[in-house]
């Protein structure tokens, strides 16, 4: 799965991101979501609007996309994300907390989280939208930065690339931000009018089951591994596919570079019934197969191998019944859930709603 994605602006409107958040989630019912986050320099804003857009290769205008303002706002949440205790919280609006607020940290500098207007009209493109009116209205001796945070649901299973074997199971993710080199051949002149927003501060949080191992990491970028906080999560997403003791989150960050790359590699071991009905149906497909070619030549004179299977034992053909009704047991599961698939998507496609 292609992960190169492209922070930008229009041409001449230069904006720094003192930090940028991106999270991943992978559930473990095959679905999954993903965080945008974008702390803008304060000394890059100059108008009562912004326009910040983000290139996302497998984004469609199907996709589901919500800004995270309503959850931020809460200083309870936002205590939680950005890693310090709010002393205080103050609004924009006197009080109603609809346009914006400023939380004031313990240990790092206030800031004003804000809502967005998200724009989704074009595939593979995002434009994150910000008034800016009552945050320069706001009466402060000096202003803070300013965040604003989206996720999008993607409508493929998971962004990162998957592999399964017969006894492992592989997720690689190779997430890139701003590297020029990887911008699509067909995309070369939209950009070339674009100004890609200079980033301070990367940071790449992947969330997945717990039952994947870390195989490969860039050691300079990891900060920590952990078991996802469920009561603090479940709270801030209010997402029913998180589950308690299921989920671990891999922190990576990357600063001061033109463009940021993470790459990880996880898996699993998949040693269960799958594998031991696969050891059964080949032992018992293997058996046949060893036994026909003697039973042959005790015939005389020999019969030929069309013939052979008339005059074979009633076992052999209850041994290859097994291995059958073992095979369709299996694989059943996998081609509904592809049909469903299929449906659902035919569905989409000719307009149906429930």
């Amino acid at each position: 799965m292609d992960n190169s994605f492209f922070i930008f602006t229009e041409k001449n409107k230069p904006v720094q991101i003192e930090r940028f958040h991106i999270c991943t989630w992978e559930f473990n019912n095959d679905s999954s979501l993903v965080e945008f986050g974008f702390e803008v320099a304060k000394e890059y804003i100059t108008s009562n609007q912004l326009s910040i857009s983000v290139f996302i290769p497998w984004f469609t205008k199907s996709c589901e996309v919500m800004d995270l303002y309503d959850k931020l706002s809460i200083a309870e949440n936002s205590r939680f994300i950005f890693n310090d205790s709010i002393s205080t919280t103050n609004s924009l609006d006197g009080g109603r907390n609809k346009l914006g607020v400023i939380h004031k940290f313990s240990d790092r500098n206030e800031l004003c989280v804000i809502p967005v207007t998200i724009d989704k009209t074009s595939d593979k493109l995002v434009t994150a939208t910000i008034n800016l009116q009552p945050y320069i209205d706001y009466d402060s001796a000096e202003k803070p930065n300013v965040y604003f945070r989206f996720w999008i649901k993607p409508k493929i299973p998971y962004i990162s690339m998957r592999k399964k074997g017969i006894s492992k199971s592989t997720i690689i993710y190779d997430i890139k931000v701003n590297e020029r080199r990887n911008i699509p051949d067909d995309k070369v002149v939209f950009f070339s009018d674009k100004e890609f927003c200079k980033i301070k501060s990367c940071f790449s949080f992947n969330i997945l089951p717990n039952k994947y191992d870390i195989v490969f990491f860039d050691n300079s970028s990891l900060k920590n591994v952990r078991t996802l906080e469920f009561d603090s999560f479940n709270k801030y997403l209010g997402d029913k596919r998180v589950k308690k003791d299921e989920l671990i989150v891999v922190f990576n960050k990357k600063q001061n570079s033109e463009s940021f790359s993470f790459f990880s590699i996880y898996s699993k071991e998949r040693i269960g019934p799958g594998q031991f009905a696969l050891a059964i149906l080949i032992n018992i497909v293997c058996g046949v197969l060893l036994f026909i070619p003697a039973y042959r030549k005790t015939f005389v004179p020999e019969i030929s191998l069309l013939n052979v299977w008339k005059v074979l034992p009633n076992e052999i053909y209850i041994a290859l019944g097994i291995a059958l009704a073992t095979l369709i047991y299996f694989t059943l599961p996998l081609i509904t859930s592809q049909l469903n698939k299929g449906w659902l998507w035919l569905l989409s496609k000719i307009g149906y709603k429930k």
